[in-house]
């Protein structure tokens, strides 16, 4: 069955989780809240990429349907519980105690550190995550994610900037460096083949945006000269 038919078949069978994340997001756009890069767009190709690289067809759809919930503490904070449960409920019959547990493991884990004691949904999940928030789209979502800080630093253009951190890049440039950081994070082959061209893109934008810079004359040489160091 190709993604397409998976897919479909994902929504055809979780059907009222489906529709409560689209109603979410619909809701928040109606209303001009920010999703800050994290939209339905993210949940789905999450979604989406946990049926690809699973080696279980049961665990995939285990990881499809935590993908589904796993922004919500992106929204909800403090109300990340409630709204886990409330768009959950009406699917939670489908699955057996060992399996929701799986669902709720996989998506309050789902941004942590690789862990040897994950399970296979949690591997899924965190391999799936870490393909969609890296490529193309990811570029524009970082500006979202950060629409606070500079696009890029001028003096530390071509290198990471010392103060950077993960959770704290001095600009969206930065943060590319550590979603390529990834890649030595991921666990499945299929992500692992999946996801090469998507960091080799990552990659070569940054080539290019230092590339840019340098046809224009602000080479790191030229603005030390001017005081930009």
């Amino acid at each position: 069955m190709n993604i397409r038919d998976k897919f479909l078949l994902m929504v055809e069978t979780y059907r009222p989780l489906f529709n409560e994340t689209v109603r979410f997001y619909k809701k928040m756009e109606n209303e001009g809240t920010s999703t800050h890069g994290h939209g339905l767009d993210h949940d789905l190709m999450v979604a989406n990429y946990s049926l690809i690289i699973t080696e279980s067809d049961r665990d995939g759809a285990l990881a499809w349907v935590a993908a589904m919930l796993h922004s919500i503490d992106r929204h909800c904070g403090d109300r990340m519980t409630e709204e886990v449960n409330r768009r959950f409920d009406p699917v939670r019959h489908l699955f057996d105690s060992e399996e929701i547990m799986a669902i709720m493991e996989a998506v309050e884990n789902h941004s942590k550190r690789n862990d040897p004691h994950d399970g296979p949904v949690t591997v899924i999940i965190k391999d799936a995550d870490r393909l969609a928030n890296v490529g193309a789209l990811n570029l524009i979502r970082g500006g979202q994610h950060r629409p606070n800080i500079p696009a890029c630093r001028l003096e530390t253009i071509g290198r990471l900037h010392p103060k950077s951190t993960f959770k704290e890049p001095m600009s969206c440039y930065d943060a590319t460096f550590f979603n390529t950081e990834w890649w030595d994070m991921l666990r499945l082959p299929k992500a692992r083949l999946i996801g090469e061209p998507h960091f080799e893109y990552t990659r070569q934008f940054r080539d290019m945006v230092e590339s840019q810079f340098a046809e224009v004359g602000l080479d790191p040489q030229t603005l030390a000269k001017v005081g930009i160091v």
